[in-house]
C-alpha cells in the first residue's frame, strides 16, 4: 500500500522524506493541494513532488492524490468497524477472557430472539418420528455436524454426519424415515446449497437449514429454515458468533429429542450404568472405592 511505502521511507532522500513526511501529517489536506503547494509547504521544490510520485510507482502527483483518497477512505471505513470490534490488538488475557462469555451470551440471546417456535415445533414433530438423522457441513461446520450426531446417537437415534452426499447411501436407504440438517454459517456456501438441493430433490429427507443471513439461494431446498444471526466482521468473531449460535441450535433439537423419549433414554441410561464398569479404568474403580 501507498501509506505504508511512505511510513517506512525505504530508499528515500532526505528531501523525499520531508515531503512524505508531510504527507503522513496532513493526509486530510492533501487532496485540495497542488504539486507546488506540497513543495512550498514541505521546504523542497516542485520537481522533487513531481520526481518522488514517480518514483512510488505512480504517473505523478495527480494519481498520488487519488490513491492517497482511496486509501485514506479505505482505513477509514476499517477504522470504523473495528472501533465495533470487543477485541484488538491492545487486549489483554483479563480482557479476552472476560469478553469471550459476553461474546457467547451475544450470540445466543440474538439467535434465540430469532428463533420462530413454530418452526421449531414442526421440525420437532418431525424429529420425534425420525428413524435418521443426517447433519451436512463442511469445514468447522463439519466439526459441529460431528458432535451434534453424537449427541443424538446417545439417544438410540441413527446419526452420521457428512461433508458430501453419498448418493448410494442415500438410495439404499430412501425409505427410512430421515431429518437432514445442513449448516452454513453464511448461508451462501455452495457445496451446502448443492447438497440441500439434492437432498430436497432426490431423497425423502425432512430438510432443516441452519443458516445465517445470506440464505437466499439454498432457503428453496429446505422445508424449514433457522437462521442464525450473524454480524459482518473483518475479523474471526464471527466463526465465534456463528459456532455458538448453531451449537445452541442443535442443542435444543437434541433436548427436544431428549425431553420426547426421556422414559426409553433412562431406562438406557440405567442399562448402561449396570455394566459402566466395563469401561472405566481399573485405578479409577479403587479410587471411587476409597
Amino acid at each position: 500500500m501507498l501509506l505504508d511505502r511512505l511510513k517506512d521511507q525505504k530508499e528515500f532522500t532526505s528531501h523525499e522524506k520531508d515531503v512524505a513526511d508531510y504527507i503522513l501529517a496532513n493526509l486530510d489536506r492533501i487532496p485540495a493541494m497542488s504539486a507546488g503547494e506540497l513543495a512550498k509547504a514541505s521546504l523542497t521544490s516542485k520537481a522533487t513532488v513531481v520526481r518522488f510520485s514517480q518514483k512510488l510507482g505512480l504517473e505523478g502527483y495527480q494519481e498520488l492524490k487519488l490513491k492517497l483518497l482511496e486509501e485514506t477512505s479505505q482505513q477509514s471505513r476499517l477504522d470504523r468497524i473495528l472501533a465495533n470490534e470487543p477485541i484488538t490488538g491492545s487486549s489483554s488475557c483479563d480482557d479476552i477472557v472476560n469478553t469471550l462469555p459476553v461474546l457467547y451470551d451475544k450470540a445466543v440471546t440474538n439467535t434465540r430472539l430469532a428463533l420462530d417456535k413454530n418452526s421449531l415445533n414442526r421440525i420437532n414433530r418431525m424429529l420425534q418420528s425420525a428413524e435418521c438423522i443426517d447433519i451436512y457441513g463442511t469445514g468447522i461446520s463439519y466439526f459441529l455436524a460431528q458432535s451434534a450426531a453424537f449427541k443424538f446417537g446417545t439417544l438410540g437415534v441413527e446419526s452420521s454426519a457428512y461433508e458430501s452426499i453419498n448418493a448410494h447411501y442415500l438410495a439404499a436407504r430412501n425409505r427410512k424415515k430421515t431429518v437432514a440438517f445442513v449448516i452454513s454459517f453464511t448461508g451462501a456456501n455452495r457445496s451446502v446449497i448443492r447438497m440441500a438441493k439434492y437432498l430436497r430433490e432426490g431423497t425423502r429427507n425432512y430438510v432443516v437449514g441452519i443458516l445465517g443471513p445470506y440464505s437466499e439461494a439454498v432457503r428453496p431446498w429446505c422445508h424449514e429454515v433457522v437462521e442464525i444471526p450473524n454480524r459482518d466482521s473483518l475479523l474471526s468473531l464471527d466463526v465465534i458468533t456463528s459456532f455458538s449460535g448453531t451449537t445452541y441450535v442443535l442443542d435444543i433439537f437434541f433436548a427436544l429429542l431428549l425431553a420426547g423419549r426421556y422414559e426409553e433414554h433412562a431406562r438406557s441410561s440405567l442399562e448402561m450404568l449396570s455394566h459402566v464398569g466395563l469401561l472405566w479404568d481399573e485405578s479409577y474403580q479403587r479410587f471411587e472405592q476409597d
